[in-house]
């Protein structure tokens, strides 16, 4: 396997849906021909050693906005509606599949009900895996400009 070099730049990649403050919206691995997340760059088994672990010492440096924030739950919303009516789907082999193409698509599903299974859930819960969304974060969920 040929090792290639990154560097770390000044411009984000991959991280849209990330929360406020993380290193992901304005930092991205750059090389010859590529160009990776922060996250994709930690984990790149063909990126030398020096890049990988000056990505994964940007995203260990992170210290997440407290939950309460005006600005995390305004992500929350945002991060809900992107994904309204979105749940855990199965693969072909029947296995429970987050995987974008075997998402479930229902805007009938009561959210509430299903929580575990929403695909916005996961994502928020992966940050802070202490969230426990309410009702009224799901009818304040947007995509795009608030309403």
């Amino acid at each position: 396997m040929k090792i290639s070099s990154g560097t770390i730049v000044s411009m984000g990649m991959g991280g849209f849906l990330n929360p406020p403050t993380h290193p992901e919206h304005t930092q991205s691995v750059k090389g010859t021909g590529f160009w990776m997340s922060l996250s994709r760059a930690a984990e790149c088994e063909w990126l030398d050693e020096w890049t990988r672990r000056a990505a994964k010492g940007i995203l260990a440096s992170w210290h997440r906005p407290p939950l309460e924030s005006k600005d995390v739950q305004n992500w929350i919303h945002q991060v809900l509606g992107y994904f309204e009516g979105c749940y855990s789907g199965n693969d072909k082999d029947g296995n429970v599949s987050w995987n974008v193409s075997d998402l479930r698509i229902d805007h009938k599903v009561n959210p509430m009900l299903n929580v575990d299974m929403h695909a916005g859930i996961r994502i928020v819960r992966k940050y802070y895996p202490e969230f426990n969304p309410s009702f009224t974060h799901f009818t304040n969920a947007y995509w795009g400009k608030r309403t």
